[in-house]
């Protein structure tokens, strides 16, 4: 009997909150997924058929190294966070490429930072070259099932140019690092 007793508070103790965790919240009408607000603007993580695409990790040492570039150090202290995948890179004139997997849209992109005028590839498509501050550096973003996936590139001498200069870079990355997998990242 005693050993009933321990089972029943453990059942009542770790399974119980465990099942209310993963399934209950429906029971209790806890909102599942995204506000209507956002669903425009983010993609579902908290949707088991979501998989974040995760670039970082497809991104192979031949091509960095076809690429010219070397690997950040700083990417071994920067912690990682759910719903962001991203890697930095150098190259040998010291330029920044940052390649990204986040799972927001491009809608927040279009409504939040500044777009430039750059037409990206079409068979990107949907792709928007964008810019932080307007100022320094440029983004290619190309939208997929499994979330955004972008290349960012700034030059060194980024006070001497304007953001769109360095687009035509940020799109040969996206090219060479991204490039082959994103059509399996939007075949999901």
């Amino acid at each position: 009997m005693k050993e009933l007793g321990i089972f029943a508070r453990l059942f009542a103790f770790v399974v119980v909150p465990a099942l209310c965790l993963t399934g209950c919240a429906r029971l209790l009408g806890v909102p599942q997924g995204l506000a209507p607000e956002d669903e425009p603007y983010l993609f579902d993580r908290s949707d088991p058929s979501f998989h974040l695409a995760k670039p970082c990790e497809d991104i192979t040492d031949e091509q960095v190294q076809e690429a010219g570039l070397t690997r950040s150090e700083d990417d071994k202290y920067s912690p990682k966070v759910e719903g962001l995948d991203d890697c930095n890179f150098n190259t040998e004139d010291y330029d920044m490429v940052t390649v990204t997997g986040i799972a927001y849209k491009l809608a927040m992109l279009e409504s939040d930072a500044v777009i430039l005028e750059y037409e990206p590839s079409s068979n990107k498509s949907p792709v928007v070259a964008y810019s932080e501050d307007g100022e320094s550096g440029c983004s290619i973003a190309a939208e997929t099932p499994r979330g955004t996936v972008e290349v960012f590139f700034r030059a060194l001498a980024s006070d001497t140019t304007e953001a769109v200069d360095d687009c035509p870079n940020a799109e040969k990355y996206f090219d060479m690092l991204i490039g082959e997998k994103l059509n399996e990242y939007r075949a999901n």
